[in-house]
Order: C-alpha cells, then sequence, then structure tokens
C-alpha cells in the first residue's frame, strides 16, 4: 500500500450508504470500520444501542466489497481513537483522512488533532444522516435576534418543498400541535403489536460480546428488537406507516403505562446511525398522505414531518453553534448529583419510576416522559445538569451527543438561558395526570411541592418574564398550611433521592 493512501473512517453510527467517506473509498484506499468508540468506554451506554450499533456495522461490512478493508471490534481493553491512529499511521503512512462530520465534538476534536500533529490532510463530509448541514443553520440564524425551532422548520419546509401547495403550506397551517396533545383517556382503539425483528447470528455474536466488555451498561438483552439492516429498517418503517401513522399525531405526547411504544416511529436510531434517510423518509410520508385521501389526518402527518426535518435539524444545527462551550451552562446553578434510586426506578413517584424501568428494559421511553416527567424532575429537585446529561446518554438506544446536549441543557433544564426555549419546560402533578393513565396520589404533593418551591427559589427570574409571572401569582395564592405540606415533602424527596 503506498504511503499516498487516504484513510476513510467509518464509525458505528455513520453507517448511511450516502456517506462519502464510503462512497468515495478507491481500492488503494484504507477503509477502517471503527466499533470501539471512545464514548463507549466513557460513559455506560444502554446495551441496546451498543448491540444494535455494532451488530449494525458488522452487518454494514459483510455487504462492502473493497480490496483494503480493515475492522477494529470492540475489546475490554481498547486504545483511545487518538492512540490508535498514531500507532495505524506508523504502519500505513496515509496522507489523508477522509469522514464523515462525527455525531460529537470531542471525536471531531480528537480527529483534528491527530491530523495537525501527524501532518495529515483532514477532510471532512457533511453527515448524510442529515438533510442540513451546521452551515446551513448558520446561514439561516446569522440575522435572526432569536432562534426558534418553528421559524427554520418553515424555512425547510419551502426549501425543500415539502407538504407544500405552491408558497403555501398544506392545509393552510404551518404547524398542527395544538391537535396533538390528546391524554390518554381520549384514546378508544387498540394500539396494534410491534412485529418482531429476528435475532441472527452476528447480532447474537455482538450481545455475548456487549455482555461480556460492558458489564456496567444498562438494559435487558431479552427485550432486544431492533432493525440492524438497512432493509429491516425500512420494513419498521413500512410497518409504522401501516399500523401507527394515523393515531402518531393525537396521541404523541400521552402517556400510557401499559405500553411505552404507543404509536411512535421508533425511527430515532435508524436516522442516527444511517439506517434510513430522513428526506427520503418524509418523501414517502408525504406521498402516503396524499394517496390516502386524507384518511390519514394532516395532524399527523406534519407531526412526523416537523419531528424529523423541523426538530432533528434544528437540534443538530444548534449543538454545532455551540459547543464546546454549551456544556458548561448551568443557569440554575445547580449541583446535585442522582442516587442510585434513579437508576432502579424507585424514586416513590409512579410516572417518574414507570419511565425510568421503561428505559432501562427497553432503551427506550417517548419524548414527553424524557421532558416532562425524568429531566423535568431532575431539573426541580436540583440535579447538575452535566449528571443529567450523562444519565440520559446511559439510558437510551437513540442517544447521541449532538441530540442530548441541546435536549438535556436546552429543553429539559434550560441550563443554557435560553439559546433556543423562550421558558423552562417544567410542571407540576396536573400535567402529569392529564396525559397519563397514572392515578392521583400522595406522589402529586412531592411533585407539586418540587415545582413551586422550584418557582419560589427563582422567583426574580418567573417576575420578569411576561409569560411566566402568572406562575408567581398562582404561588401566592396557595393556601399556607398546604405550601408547607406539599414544601416538606419536596425536601423529604430531595434529600432521599440527590447527593
Amino acid at each position: 500500500m503506498s504511503s499516498m493512501s487516504s484513510l476513510n473512517i467509518i464509525f458505528p453510527d455513520q453507517l448511511s450508504l450516502r456517506n462519502e467517506a464510503l462512497q468515495t473509498a478507491s481500492n488503494e484506499d484504507l477503509l477502517l470500520f471503527y466499533e470501539p468508540h471512545d464514548s463507549f468506554y466513557e460513559i455506560s451506554h444502554h446495551k441496546h444501542k451498543l448491540v444494535f450499533q455494532i451488530s449494525a456495522l458488522r452487518h454494514l461490512i459483510n455487504t462492502i466489497d473493497h480490496k483494503n478493508v480493515k475492522h477494529e471490534k470492540i475489546s475490554k481493553k481498547p486504545t483511545k481513537l487518538i492512540e490508535y491512529l498514531s500507532e495505524l499511521y506508523k504502519e500505513v503512512p496515509f496522507s489523508t483522512v477522509n469522514v464523515s462530520r462525527p455525531s460529537d465534538f470531542k471525536t471531531l476534536k480528537d480527529l483534528m488533532y491527530f491530523c495537525q500533529s501527524s501532518n495529515v490532510e483532514l477532510n471532512i463530509y457533511d453527515d448524510k444522516n442529515f438533510i442540513t448541514s451546521p452551515s446551513d443553520y448558520q446561514y439561516w440564524a446569522k440575522d435572526k435576534k432569536s432562534t426558534t425551532q418553528e421559524f427554520y422548520y418553515r424555512w425547510l419546509r419551502k426549501r425543500n418543498n415539502v407538504l407544500m401547495d405552491d408558497a403555501k403550506p398544506v392545509g393552510g397551517s404551518w404547524n398542527y400541535d395544538k391537535e396533538n396533545r390528546q391524554g390518554i383517556s381520549k384514546l378508544k382503539s387498540s394500539i396494534p403489536e410491534r412485529s418482531k425483528i429476528t435475532t441472527d447470528q452476528i447480532t447474537l455474536e455482538v450481545m455475548i460480546e456487549v455482555q461480556e466488555i460492558f458489564i456496567n451498561s444498562y438494559g435487558d438483552l431479552e427485550s432486544f428488537n431492533w432493525a440492524v439492516t438497512h432493509q429491516e429498517a425500512f420494513k419498521v418503517f413500512n410497518d409504522f406507516l401501516d399500523k401507527f401513522l394515523a393515531n402518531y399525531g393525537a396521541f404523541q405526547d400521552a402517556i400510557n403505562k401499559e405500553n411505552a411504544f404507543m404509536f411512535h416511529s421508533l425511527l430515532s436510531p435508524y436516522f442516527n446511525a444511517g439506517l434510513l434517510d430522513p428526506l427520503n423518509c418524509i418523501q414517502i410520508v408525504e406521498k402516503k398522505y396524499q394517496e390516502s385521501n386524507e384518511l390519514i389526518p394532516l395532524n399527523s402527518v406534519e407531526g412526523f414531518i416537523r419531528q424529523v426535518l423541523g426538530w432533528r435539524e434544528f437540534i443538530m444545527g444548534v449543538y454545532w453553534d455551540n459547543m464546546p462551550q454549551y456544556k458548561q451552562q448551568n443557569f440554575w446553578n445547580h449541583k446535585k448529583d442522582l442516587t442510585e434510586s434513579w437508576y432502579k426506578g424507585e424514586t416513590g413517584i409512579p410516572p417518574l419510576d414507570g419511565a425510568i424501568k421503561e428505559s432501562i428494559e427497553l432503551g427506550y421511553t417517548h419524548h414527553i416522559n424524557r421532558l416532562m416527567i425524568i429531566s423535568n424532575l431532575m431539573n426541580l429537585s436540583g440535579i447538575d445538569p452535566n449528571n443529567i446529561h450523562k444519565w440520559f446518554m446511559e439510558m437510551y438506544v437513540d442517544t447521541a451527543d449532538w441530540v442530548m446536549v441541546p435536549n438535556v441543557y436546552g429543553m429539559g433544564t434550560f441550563a443554557d438561558g435560553g439559546i433556543f426555549s423562550t421558558k423552562p419546560y417544567i410542571c407540576g402533578s396536573s400535567y402529569m395526570l392529564r396525559m397519563s393513565n397514572y392515578k392521583k396520589g400522595d406522589w402529586c404533593d412531592v411533585v407539586d411541592g418540587l415545582y413551586w418551591n422550584f418557582i419560589e427559589k427563582n422567583i426574580n427570574f418567573f417576575k420578569t418574564n411576561p409569560r411566566l409571572s402568572l406562575m408567581v401569582n398562582a404561588l401566592n395564592k396557595i393556601n399556607p398550611e398546604r405550601k408547607k405540606l406539599i414544601t416538606e415533602k419536596a425536601q423529604e424527596f430531595i434529600s432521599n433521592n440527590t447527593v
């Protein structure tokens, strides 16, 4: 192999067939499939995520016809990426590293460091797991006083001609979110079963390796049911269209303690790893809507498209626009850490414990459980956002730094002080009761105590925000005896479940 060859790197979450590092690799180039991602060892990622990404990578390798393939596998004692590349460079001096933009800032920084110190050219391709690039977001945001997802989403709708009727949105509105907030009590139809995905030999071998190597990771592999090839992922997508899409919109915020998945698509891991192409899926959903003669409600179609084209692309843009300083944000100055109860689902608050146990078992719970139950209660309890970020990274099959940082420091906790959220996402027990089938109980006093306590503690912030000042008025109207009771219960919860 000549010293002029390139090294083309594929990470476990870069499996798009459109990945240019894969596409442009000539036979003279070394094509490296690199499993032992540094973050796999720095944080105890959920076993479902590890098995899913590694098995998917190995399935992809089996389809690759290339002369110079190198496959670095997970092991108990891996070397760090920088050290690995330095050793490889001694063996095979390559002149260029070609890679798709990694999903986290640290890997990008490490690649830059290695290339600069080794005098190797670094060529970073746009990440084909997305429709846009960070520069698209920067171009859109540069003259904006405030950046909100809704307006980026509209811009992308127009630019990609998605759900558009000439210059107007299909149906006359950009957003049908108000129709997508029905509680579980409104559900009259049954929830279809999810199709079972066969676990093949490759996945079984990966399961054994993950169990041995990542012994501290959470997750029960008995319940593993994720697609690990492009074809399988596409079948899951079609299954969603046929069985779940119609009810997806109306009940996307509802919490059902008997069914974690409800009508959710469960497609985020496949988008995040490159097994599904987001724009292709959006176009298929739009076509399905047009052909259904409005049998599929517009609020479901628009709701799905807004998640993929609006929210996902926006969050990626926000992440790259604000790293690395994003992880230093701590607007409320929270310092506490989580006790074991948050890792076992034993806090004593049933909706919280239910969401935690789902997360541990399935590597999944839907966005309202993540946002309005788990991160809300962590934030109200004064947990340091770095500790919240770590917990979220450890728990889900679809985690990636680009998504978890804005989600936790931005939406989930408002630790960023409002880079893109106009207000903190906090709630008391009434919202949880309205959206779920959990029954009222003593736990409601605890949650309400945490909620009002937080507002009182940060009263100047709430007073000065026109959208939130009503909360201060409501706080002042609480009966003193009631206030004393719920405050004591909240303090007891904090002392039992934080350190």
